[in-house]
Parts: structure tokens; sequence; C-alpha cells
């Protein structure tokens, strides 16, 4: 057995494992069905507060974890109910706002919720492969990262079908990238390191959403959860998501709709949005298990 696993009966511990593990998964309740708020601002106010925290850090890391499984499985739940779109506008919609136009708002739900729990079962037999080939492979990634990542933008900004679309994806790398330059160097003075995400993430994914929210004509009315596609169209989106979601844990700047995007490219005609839900949340959990096992 590997010197740095160790297996324990002690009851006691057990039950304060399972106590961490169920206050991280409230936690991750609380910030996925929060617009803006994401898990881990709760892993910063966690990993700051750990002296203080009766139990090992072990335990507070378990509770970490916990919170990001659980968060990936409900954020999709404000993403589906806010910033929907009014139907004349569906052209432009995401793919989980055109199932809510649609009135399948409940399948999109159940089509994200089985997209990662599949992602944590595939999770299991990836997990050592996946990481041998990172770990062989990191110290080229590093050595290359900047090749790395352009080619990941020029995929993104190739899938565009209309010059429209490729310039507006330009403007908008171009805009982030800006961003990024300018908050990332500044100093909130905050009591945790790395503060000045919380605000710009909020700014980014929590305000809009919000704003946004206010208009429109609200959500129609939605139907019945039944799954409308097949079994092989619900298993090979999670089974890619989860898959991207295990390698771009380790590529700094790479999303998860980013990771999905990529792995649906390889699986053409994945059931459209649908099967962009089942990736989106495969990747979502898979990326948050992998990137913590960093």
């Amino acid at each position: 057995m590997d010197p740095g696993v160790s297996l324990s009966l002690d009851p006691a511990f057990a039950l304060q494992a399972l106590a961490f593990v169920l206050g991280g998964a409230l936690l991750g309740t609380l910030s996925g069905l929060t617009p803006g708020l994401h898990a881990n601002n709760f892993a910063l106010i966690l990993a700051g507060m750990a002296p203080l925290i009766p139990g090992p850090p072990l335990l507070v890391g378990a509770a970490m974890l916990s919170a990001g499984v659980v968060h990936t499985f409900l954020d999709v739940v404000p993403a589906l109910a806010l910033g929907v779109p009014d139907a004349e506008m569906a052209v432009v919609a995401l793919p989980g706002h055109r199932l809510v136009l649609e009135g399948r708002g409940y399948e999109a739900l159940r089509l994200s919720a089985m997209g990662s729990a599949l992602a944590v079962v595939f999770a299991v037999p990836l997990a050592v492969p996946v990481t041998l080939v990172m770990v062989e492979a990191w110290p080229t990634l590093v050595e290359h990262m900047p090749l790395v990542l352009g080619t990941v933008v020029a995929i993104m900004l190739l899938t565009e079908n209309t010059l429209s679309g490729l310039v507006g994806g330009l403007v908008a790398f171009g805009t982030s990238a800006l961003l990024g330059i300018t908050a990332l160097d500044l100093d909130p003075a905050a009591p945790l390191y790395g503060d000045i995400l919380a605000p710009l993430f909020a700014g980014l994914f929590g305000a809009p959403v919000l704003v946004d929210a206010m208009g429109g004509s609200g959500i129609p009315e939605q139907t019945d959860d039944t799954i409308t596609i097949p079994r092989r169209a619900v298993l090979l989106p999670a089974a890619a998501g989860a898959l991207a979601g295990s390698v771009v844990g380790y590529l700094p700047g790479v999303s998860s709709a980013i990771a999905a995007v990529l792995a649906l490219l390889a699986l053409p005609g994945s059931s459209g949005d649908r099967g962009f839900v089942i990736a989106t949340s495969g990747v979502n959990t898979a990326n948050t298990i992998f990137a913590f096992g960093e």
C-alpha cells in the first residue's frame, strides 16, 4: 500500500469526516444555487481559516472538495432559471436556455445532473491513467503553455461559422485579456490573497445575469422531464466531458464550457443542445475533481 495512504476504522474520525463532507456539501449547495457565487469563494475562506477550524487539515480539504463537486451539480439551476432571453431572441440563446424556451427546462436539469453523475463514475477509471500521463506531459506543457493556450483560442475562434462571429470572438478575447492584465495586478488590500477574483467573478458572471433577468417576459411554462434522447447520446457526451474535464483541470484559463466545445468537436452529431448540456456538466464536475487533486 502507498505509504501516504492509510485506512481508518475509528468511528469518531469517520463521524468527524462525514460532518466535514456534509458541511462542504451544504456550502456547495449554497454557492451552486446563488448566481455569481462559486465554491472557490468558500474554498478561499476555508483555506484562510484552516488553522482555526477544529480538525485535521485533511478534513478541511475534504470539505472543500465536497463543496466543489456539489456546486457543479447545482449551478445549472440559476443558469437555466435566470438570464433566459425572450422567445424572439432564441437564435442567440445558450443551449440550456434554448431548451428552456422550448419548455424542456426540467429535461435540461436532468441531463445536467446525469452528466455530472456520470463524470464522477468515469473519473474513477480515468484517475490513474490521466494523472500518470499528465505528470509525464506537464513539464512539456509548461514549457509550451503559450502555444497550447493559443491553439485552444484558435480552435474556439474557428468554430464560429460567420465572419461577424469570428470578429466578435476576437473582440471578446482581446477585451477579456485586457481585463485580466488590468485587474489581476491590483491589490485589493483584502485579508486573503487573491480576493480580487471574488468581485471580478461576481461582476462578470453574477451581475449581468441578474440585470438581464429583470427584463423579458419570463420563463415559458415547462413540460415534463422525460429524456428525449437515447441512452448512447447521454453516455458519449458525458464520457467525452469527463475525459476533457480531467485533462483541462491541468490547464490554466481553459473553462468547462471551452472543454465541452472541444469534446463535442470529436463527437459530431452528439444530440445538439442536449449533448452540450451533458458534456458541460461532465466537464465541470470532472474538472473540479481532478483540479483539486493536482
